[in-house]
């Protein structure tokens, strides 16, 4: 024991190793996780994701402005995911996919976003409540919470599996417009700007969380105008750094009606959680359950929460804290039928599609919860060191229970990673389809032909993304191709650029006046292009202004 108190002692004086100590678990159990989920077994949605990567990484190699089209999707008629679906955080691990291979390229995806989850959860954790050992303890609730499994392994989901990386981030950001150095709004740009470039829903859902606490803590702000002003600065800013995915997904919806709006793959009522599913959800993990995927918050958040019962005493920090631990509770019981979310304004929620991504935000609350109680609660350096590693052990077991229910109920689900018309083509719910469209059977019927009324069509082939041909004509004729439309298609008849629209099956049709050759290529808008540009200069111009700040920050201090 003597010997612990030792360990204690030193790793408690030593703080500037603090963090490494931290990172060190944090890498061992992220390793850990990835070998207990093994072998991989896919996840509903993750050859969706899957294809997204690999569409990427075609694009890096055809075009320097990441203008692409999964020209591979439903018999080659091409999808346009990227245009509703932001890709910009996976450029790095596409580039990577590109020099190694798709799988490991997304392993490595769930890896690295692992370890940065739990590292932006210290950071901001350690700079709001001033202790390394809160931080760690949030830390590694939050990156392995259970509903994040979930969304990693069971669900597939990885854009929002993804976005639990950020959500730190942003809390971070907001707090220190709200409270803290409030010249640091651009925090809050970073982690929205990283959001929306992964997952549009739960950017909107922080949004709302953020709506929540600035409403919450509005005193601050009224007591420091300057405080708003740079909420406002750190919004506005948010834009242009963000149009690289916003205005081109702006631009397509304003362009044409999707599946979505017509068909939505799921309504809120199908989605809703019964009382008991809730319940038993605070309270599994550690116990392996005898039942199928339920969205839960685990037993290890729900210890962290209730360790408030042995808690004493009043301060601004603990306040803040059972102030997210409130709207955790309140965001759990969101998912639950008996929320009222036919009243306005909940009824103008349903583009979230899911209430218990709601627990995304839960979980954040209840882990940095639990590890401020224990931090509270533990005093002596022995027995928080001691705690620490019950909680890391608790994890593992965790980790192992939850991988054994993967893959005993996913092994169940026959997913095949081909991708064919049973499995919608690995698309979900074909959302993104113009509603033209009369099915995928209808295209699948329809097959890889040009279709003309008085033209003869010859020598159709495809190159990747290019389809070309020859046609014989002597009248005015308008030709359907076996392309899905989406604005921003090119087409040109012997070199000369010829418009684009939509036939009533909502597929790519060109005009012809005159015989020739004719290449029709997916070449994007001037939106794609310019917003492209846009974004990269405004992520060099915020680059710069921080490290102009920095380095006046630090002259000031000097000449002080």
């Amino acid at each position: 024991m003597n010997l612990l108190r030792n360990i204690a002692d030193k790793i408690a004086a030593k703080k500037k190793s603090h963090f490494w100590i931290f990172f060190f678990v944090l890498i061992l159990l992220s390793l850990a996780m990835l070998y207990f989920y093994l072998p991989f077994i896919p996840g509903h949605d993750s050859y969706f994701h899957f294809r997204r990567l690999q569409a990427l990484m075609d694009g890096i190699k055809e075009s320097p402005f990441l203008i692409y089209m999964d020209y591979t999707a439903i018999e080659g008629y091409g999808y346009f995911t990227k245009g509703f679906y932001p890709d910009f955080v996976l450029i790095p691990f596409a580039i990577i996919g590109n020099l190694t291979n798709l799988d490991f390229a997304y392993h490595f995806t769930v890896f690295t976003m692992t370890v940065l989850c739990g590292v932006f959860t210290y950071m901001a954790v350690n700079r709001i409540y001033k202790s390394s050992y809160a931080a760690a303890i949030s830390a590694v609730l939050y990156t392995f919470a259970l509903y994040r499994l979930l969304d990693v392994f069971h669900r597939g989901a990885l854009g929002e599996a993804i976005s639990f990386t950020f959500v730190p981030l942003a809390i971070l950001g907001i707090y220190e417009i709200i409270k803290g150095d409030y010249k640091k709004w651009y925090i809050l740009t970073i982690a929205f700007s990283l959001l929306f470039f992964n997952h549009a829903l739960s950017t909107l859902l922080m949004f709302i969380t953020v709506v929540i606490l600035v409403s919450i803590y509005y005193k601050s702000m009224l007591k420091e105008p300057k405080r708003i002003k740079y909420l406002i600065i750190a919004g506005i800013v948010t834009i242009p750094v963000i149009s690289y995915a916003l205005f081109p997904m702006i631009e397509q919806l304003s362009s044409n009606s999707f599946y979505y709006e017509m068909n939505p793959l799921m309504s809120m009522e199908d989605s809703l959680l019964g009382t008991s599913a809730i319940i038993s959800g605070l309270f599994m993990s550690i116990i392996y359950p005898l039942r199928t995927f339920t969205p839960a918050i685990g037993l290890l958040l729900t210890c962290g929460i209730l360790l408030r019962l042995f808690v004493s005493g009043k301060s601004a920090r603990l306040k803040s804290v059972d102030t997210g631990v409130i709207i955790g509770l309140v965001y759990v019981c969101m998912s639950s039928y008996w929320f009222p979310w036919s009243v306005f304004p909940f009824n103008k929620l349903g583009i979230i599609q899911i209430p218990w991504r709601l627990y995304e935000f839960a979980s954040y609350f209840f882990a940095v919860a639990g590890g401020y109680y224990l931090a509270l609660l533990l005093k002596s350096n022995l027995r928080r060191l001691i705690a620490g590693g019950l909680v890391v052990i608790c994890t593992l077991f965790v980790l192992m229970n939850d991988a054994k229910l993967y893959h005993d109920t996913r092994i169940t689900e026959d997913i095949k990673r081909e991708a064919l018309p049973e499995n919608r083509y690995h698309l979900i719910g074909l959302e993104y389809l113009p509603v033209k469209v009369p099915s995928i059977e209808y295209l699948i019927e329809r097959g890889d032909s040009v279709k003309s009324d008085h033209s003869n069509i010859s020598n159709l082939e495809r190159d990747k993304a290019v389809i070309t041909f020859h046609t014989e004509t002597n009248r005015t004729d308008n030709l359907e191709l076996p392309l899905i439309y989406y604005k921003g298609y090119t087409a040109k008849l012997n070199g000369e650029n010829i418009s684009v629209s939509e036939s009533d099956n909502g597929l790519v049709q060109i005009p012809v006046n005159k015989s020739g050759d004719i290449k029709v290529y997916y070449g994007g808008t001037i939106i794609q292009k310019l917003s492209w540009i846009i974004t990269l200069l405004s992520i060099l111009s915020l680059c710069a202004y921080i490290f102009l700040s920095k380095k006046k920050e630090k002259i000031r201090i000097v000449n002080e």
